[in-house]
């Protein structure tokens, strides 16, 4: 069974454990129904959160109630709904009587909560689940795309993937069909391919759904930063838009640049190497996650800190679990069910308990 990461949606395989069963055991208790499918898999970027007149916006839960911080910790937005998620395109969904809806960073509620799924806007467009089947709305809550697929992905470079009949294609934004579904999967556009599954192999194709890059590989990622990561004769390599490979490892694993670093494995321990496959990190941790705002979580036996790209632990391993940072505040786990905020400190600037 082929193992598939592909950055460019956030859809994870197996080699992404770090970060993403963090964000699957977050999700669990913030995220709610909006994580069913496209949080399997990804997690808040920067891009995602509000900025407002009083800065970047953070979903925040205390006592089972929902509202929004800024940077500092302060309370934006009254803890008043039943569920949050993060902003996007000025838009963050919040749950409502058991629904979900949009506010904008004003609290001013934008779109009805009437949908029993939805999630973050991506290229002008959200998809929401309406009697079972997802269709995307636009920022004033139309329905542009009626709902009628089994499940979708958000819109990257003009097209979404979508499910139809058991098989997976492309949608235009106006909801007409540009890739015949089939494929086994079919992940987001980056640098104009995508990654497909076809027969238990991963391969890339590309908008016209000309296959660019035949389906081989028994691992791939999607394109990111210009490069995809893929189990090529045994070995771990990146190849350019081309298909050409641009840099071979002798590591046991390998992943996805972010920020210009690479997550990848000697001996069970990780650690990151650069562009041209230096390690600028030892493979000392056991196991860690993706660089974001310069810092990158790790794990050292049952404790998560995080450490920056020069190797330098800048947050002491202290943690249940933690999730990369995102607009200069990451979440952690604190145990017993207690979460919160710190900043790159290290300080706790919100917690969700007294």
């Amino acid at each position: 069974m082929i193992k598939i990461i592909s950055s460019s949606d956030g859809e994870a395989g197996s080699l992404l454990n770090a970060k993403r069963e963090i964000e699957l055991k977050f999700v669990e208790v913030l995220f709610v129904l909006f994580f069913l499918f496209f949080l399997s898999c990804a997690g808040p970027s920067p891009s995602d959160i509000a900025k407002s007149e009083k800065g970047q916006l953070f979903p925040v839960e205390r006592g089972e109630s929902w509202g929004f911080i800024d940077k500092k910790g302060d309370t934006v937005i009254p803890l008043k709904y039943q569920g949050a998620v993060d902003f996007s395109e000025g838009r963050a969904l919040i749950k409502k009587d058991g629904k979900w809806g949009y506010i904008n960073e004003w609290d001013i509620l934008v779109i009805t909560p009437e949908y029993e799924e939805a999630h973050k806007f991506s290229e002008g467009l959200a998809h929401v689940k309406v009697d079972g089947a997802y269709g995307y709305i636009n920022h004033v809550g139309e329905m542009v795309i009626e709902p009628k697929f089994e499940k979708v992905i958000p819109f990257s470079e003009g097209l979404a993937s979508v499910k139809y009949n058991g098989m997976w294609g492309y949608i235009n934004k106006e909801g007409e069909t540009v890739i015949e579904p089939q494929y086994e999967k079919a992940f987001g556009f980056s640098d104009g391919l995508a990654l497909v599954l076809v027969d238990g192999k991963g391969g890339y194709v590309k908008k016209d759904g000309k296959v660019y890059i035949r389906p081989v590989f028994d691992y791939a990622e999607g394109y990111s930063e210009g490069v995809a990561c893929v189990l090529k004769d045994g070995r771990y390599v990146y190849i350019d838009k081309y298909g050409e490979v641009i840099l071979k490892t002798d590591f046991e694993s390998a992943r996805h640049f972010s920020e210009g670093a690479a997550a990848v494995s000697r001996g069970g321990e990780f650690g990151f190497i650069n562009r041209s496959g230096l390690l600028i990190v030892q493979p000392e941790f056991d196991q860690v996650g993706d660089f974001s705002d310069g810092i990158a979580t790790f794990r050292i036996g049952n404790k998560w800190g995080f450490v920056n790209k020069k190797g330098e632990i800048v947050i002491e391993p202290q943690f249940e679990n933690a999730v990369s940072f995102s607009g200069g505040l990451a979440i952690v786990e604190l145990g017993g069910g207690k979460w919160g905020y710190i900043d790159k400190k290290g300080k706790l600037v919100w917690k969700s308990f007294e």
